[in-house]
């Protein structure tokens, strides 16, 4: 029986895409390079598990030093890669807490601009905790971030499900004994807790 849930937060309660930060700032050319580069996914993973921004800037001069400008120009105008909410998370977000079931929230986040993510959604802020990856230097898909989750949450594995939009995120929670719901829209969310009976 499921008790709990946990709520990714990009691509799941906010709209998350990196590209929007620099679209319009620089040449075409220039952004599909700095975003197919695998230097600046690693660092953003890094990030993610708590390396500082200052940090990031001088590891991507050390690594690609044709890419900082680009990088600079992302993380000066990070606000504008969050669009708003996913449509329909937050309605779903309120039926379960309607419900009495629990919700949290496990996000893989730089420390230092998630509250672009909290001002985009409202939501976030009724989940009854939010774990912020680049607060506690764990991140998605290490398994260990999920055990930090069910600790700190107070939650059994076996009863609680953990909602992402990223397949390896989810193998990484199952590994760890949640259950797992690949997230594709609020809709399709809704219609699998309403199988699942949660809803």
């Amino acid at each position: 029986m499921t008790t709990a849930l946990i709520f990714d937060v990009a691509n799941v309660i906010v709209d998350w895409d990196p590209i929007r930060a620099l679209a319009g700032a620089l040449p075409a050319d220039q952004v599909n390079g700095f975003l197919e580069s695998e230097v600046f996914w690693e660092i953003n993973a890094r990030c993610d598990a708590g390396m500082p921004l200052h940090e990031a800037i001088v590891e991507m001069d050390d690594q690609a030093p044709q890419l900082v400008t680009a990088f600079r120009t992302y993380l000066d105008r990070f606000p504008m890669t969050v669009s708003g909410p996913i449509p329909g998370t937050a309605e779903v977000i309120d039926d379960l807490l309607a419900a009495g079931v629990p919700c949290y929230g496990l996000s893989n986040w730089a420390k230092e601009n998630f509250n672009v993510a909290r001002r985009a959604s409202p939501a976030i802020d009724l989940l009854a905790d939010v774990i912020v990856s680049g607060e506690v230097g764990l991140a998605k898909p290490d398994p260990e971030i999920f055990r930090y989750a069910l600790d700190r949450f107070d939650l059994a594995a076996s009863s609680t499900i953990m909602i992402d939009d990223t397949q390896a995120n989810l193998d990484a929670a199952e590994e760890v004994g949640l259950g797992t719901i690949l997230f594709t829209s609020a809709g399709q969310l809704r219609d699998q807790l309403a199988r699942l009976r949660v809803l």
